[in-house]
């Protein structure tokens, strides 16, 4: 969702933007979304998370739960956030390099409820972060063209592959307990409806011709491997084979085989973007 952000919103500014970016400091990390300018960073750590949710302090945790009273527990986005923002400026010190970086947490859906403990981590949906980011100053830039220009080349040289363990596999889930179904952007309803080549939610009546996009990346972290056009169908509640086919064309993947026997498989690297 916050990829939509950045695509749609033209800055004023000389920046970078940076998504799904993996790093070495002390220990390595990943950084969701990195806004860099002259005189500025920052990290924004993005939740899927659909449900109500609390974040507590102690320990760091997010507790989410789901209409049917299902009750879930994930890491602190506060304190991931926290971590990435110390790691990245030790990463930049290690480059002689002096940058501001600030961070702030972005929730994927508008109508999400969220209770949080006294913190000064921003909490935001997607589409505050263009006032969010223009309110810091960009008057007295601390890098000159060349040295930012020089940032962004590390920046992009500098990311590694990253590989994330399937989530079913680490936690032992089942795949029977996984509940599936392409989540709607609006209001986080499990089960978009495709129709005319678009997503349509039966819940808040949200329409959006690229849900299906979140949904395979999720196959794709619970299971990893390869999806076949089966694996696809069932997924994301689809029929026919020729829509789950067209839909994975369209997703950039590695393709292997062909016909009945072609599978796909997604690079996490391919999936970084880079925007200046």
């Amino acid at each position: 969702m916050l990829d939509k952000v950045f695509e749609s919103y033209a800055f004023s500014m000389k920046h970078g933007v940076f998504h799904d970016l993996s790093l070495a400091s002390s220990t390595y990390f990943q950084v969701d979304t990195l806004f860099i300018t002259p005189s500025y960073a920052v990290l924004f750590e993005v939740k899927n998370i659909a449900g109500e949710l609390t974040v507590i302090q102690n320990p760091p945790q997010l507790i989410r739960v789901l209409d049917s009273g299902k009750v879930s527990g994930f890491k602190s986005p506060i304190a991931q956030l926290e971590s990435n923002c110390e790691l990245f400026q030790d990463w930049l010190y290690s480059r002689n390099i002096s940058l501001p970086v600030y961070g702030a947490v972005v929730l994927a859906y508008a109508r999400q409820r969220i209770e949080v403990f006294d913190t000064n981590i921003p909490i935001l949906f997607p589409s505050a972060v263009p006032s969010f980011i223009r309110k810091f100053p960009t008057t007295s830039p601390l890098l000159d063209d060349k040295a930012f220009a020089d940032l962004l080349s590390q920046l992009s040289n500098s990311h590694r592959d990253f590989i994330p363990s399937p989530i079913c596999e680490t936690y032992s889930i089942p795949r029977r307990d996984i509940r599936t179904g392409v989540v709607c952007p609006g209001c986080g309803f499990i089960g978009m409806v495709r129709h005319s080549r678009s997503w349509h939610c039966t819940a808040c009546g949200h329409a959006d011709r690229e849900a299906h996009k979140q949904a395979i990346r999720d196959w794709f972290l619970l299971f990893g491997g390869k999806m076949s056009n089966k694996d696809c169908r069932a997924f994301l509640h689809i029929a026919r084979q020729q829509t789950a086919h067209r839909i994975l064309r369209g997703m950039s993947l590695h393709t292997e085989g062909a016909n009945r026997n072609r599978t796909y498989t997604m690079h996490f690297l391919s999936e970084r973007k880079k925007r200046t």
